[in-house]
Formats: structure tokens, C-alpha cells, sequence
């Protein structure tokens, strides 16, 4: 029996042997509707999404549990330092935050306590251990400063001088006119009176307006007091005055010559009668 002609006979295979292709072909990702678009991306790509967000979770952890730590080694720092009662505790907390900044502050702490017990010497190398440990800190003014406090407490005034003029020359350093201050007292203290009397007055000329001005101006005037009961003027002498102002000749306008005036005869011998 014969198929009937007049019904499509989707049986029928192409001499290949495949199935004939579907009458109408699927849509493109493009031609769908967007929500069914991102259902496909979805489907597409949900283990590289996965994966990618399991990684930001992870680093987002990881900053977060940094940053707690980083809070929690700040707290225990400060509790150790604000919990150091003498020397002893200062000491221990310089040693065991070596190298942060709380260690610097330990030391610079325990070198002003050694000096105010009176150890000139001790206190003397903790303010050098800080110059070694801590050379770039930005409280490395004040510790050449209480270096050089320690050098004048002890006597060696030239050390102290020196040590006090480093302060000054370290950039952002708040003891700048304490140390400028020192080195005056110590230039006085060697006899130097008119080098600590300059010091003096250039400490007033960088800040009229300060305390250690005002200080500096009372130096002097005991200095100048002393020096006159010596016989002796400390005080510069005056610039000499350059008296009248002489424009320079070729600045002047010309000026014509004058015409010269003929020498008078002398009037004729009367001739001989």
C-alpha cells in the first residue's frame, strides 16, 4: 500500500542518515526576553559566578579579620605602655615593641625618666639607642635634644653644643628654639660670651614673637650688664655710615663747558715824556 501523498511523512530520512533538521530553529540568547537572557547567562556561567563570589567573600574576610587584628595589636599596645609604672615595666615594653612605634615612645619614656632621676648617663644611651633603632622617626629631634641635655648635665658643654645644633638642623623638630636656646647657655657656660650673645639675637630674629624670645632678650641684657662691669662691650659695633650719597658723574646731565674768559692785559706803559 501507498503513503498517502497528501500527509508529510516526518519519518522520511535524508540519505545521509540524520534526522532532517526541525522545521523552525530555536531562538538566539539575543532574541529572547532579557529575563530569560540572564536565566541563560546563568545557566552559562553559575560556577565561574560562584567561584568568583567565593573569593570576594574570602578577601573581604581576610580584611576585615586584618583590620580586627590590627585593632586588637593596637589596644594590647597601648595597654602595655599606659600600664608601665617605672623604669623597669618602660624597659620591657621598648624591648618587646622593638621596632614600632610604641617601642620608640617606650624609649624616648624611659630616657626622661632616667634623667629625671638624676642618671645623666643612663638616660644618655637610651636617647642614643633611639638615634640608632629609630634614625628616620619623626622624634628624632627631641631625643638628639635630650642627648644633648644629658651631655650639658654632665658638664661636657662642646658635646651638649653639638648635639643641640644636630636638633637644629633635623627637619620638623618642635625643640628647634629650645635647642637654639641651648647652645647659647652652653656658649656661656664655656666663657663664649659674644658667640652666645649672636646665638641669642638669632634666636630672636627667627621668632620675635615667642616665649624663648623673650627669654633671649633677657640674656642679653645680663650679658651686656656683665660685659660693661668688665670693662668690655659684647654688643657688635654699629655699621659705619656711609655719609652723603655721591650720584655718579654719568648720571648727571651734561653740563656745557663755559666759555673761557680772555686774561686781562696788562694795561700799556705810559709812554716816557
Amino acid at each position: 500500500m501507498k503513503p498517502n501523498a497528501d500527509k508529510p511523512n516526518d519519518k522520511i530520512r535524508p540519505a545521509n542518515g540524520k534526522p532532517a533538521p526541525a522545521p523552525d530553529a530555536p531562538a538566539t540568547p539575543e532574541e529572547l526576553p532579557l529575563d530569560l537572557q540572564l536565566l541563560d547567562f546563568w545557566d552559562k556561567n553559575k560556577k565561574a559566578i560562584i567561584a568568583a563570589a567565593c573569593i570576594l567573600v574570602a578577601g573581604v574576610s581576610v580584611y576585615l579579620a586584618g583590620d580586627w587584628w590590627l585593632e586588637q595589636k593596637r589596644a594590647q599596645q597601648g595597654r602595655a605602655l599606659a600600664g608601665a609604672q617605672d623604669a623597669k615595666d618602660l624597659a620591657a615594653v621598648a624591648s618587646q615593641f622593638r621596632g614600632e612605634n610604641v617601642g620608640a615612645y617606650a624609649l624616648l619614656l624611659l630616657a626622661d625618666h632616667q634623667y629625671q632621676d638624676g642618671k645623666y648617663a643612663d638616660a644618655e644611651k637610651t636617647y642614643q639607642r633611639f638615634v640608632d633603632e629609630y634614625p628616620k622617626h619623626p622624634m628624632l629631634g627631641p631625643a638628639l635634644y635630650g642627648k644633648g641635655a644629658a651631655r650639658e648635665s654632665q658638664g661636657d658643654y662642646t658635646a651638649a653644643i653639638n648635639l643641640y645644633q644636630r636638633a637644629v638642623e633635623t627637619p620638623n623638630n618642635s625643640h628647634v628654639l629650645d635647642a637654639r636656646f641651648a647652645v647659647a647657655r652652653c656658649l656661656e657656660a664655656t666663657q663664649q660670651w659674644k658667640r652666645a650673645r649672636q646665638n641669642y639675637e638669632d634666636l630672636i630674629a627667627a621668632q620675635p614673637n615667642s616665649a624663648w624670645a623673650g627669654r633671649a632678650r633677657g640674656r642679653i641684657t645680663v650679658l651686656d650688664r656683665e660685659a660693661r662691669a668688665r670693662g668690655e662691650s659684647l654688643a657688635p659695633p654699629p655699621p659705619p655710615s656711609s655719609g652723603a650719597t655721591t650720584i655718579p658723574s654719568v648720571l648727571l646731565p651734561a653740563t656745557p663747558a663755559a666759555p673761557a674768559v680772555p686774561a686781562a692785559k696788562p694795561p700799556a706803559a705810559a709812554p716816557a715824556k
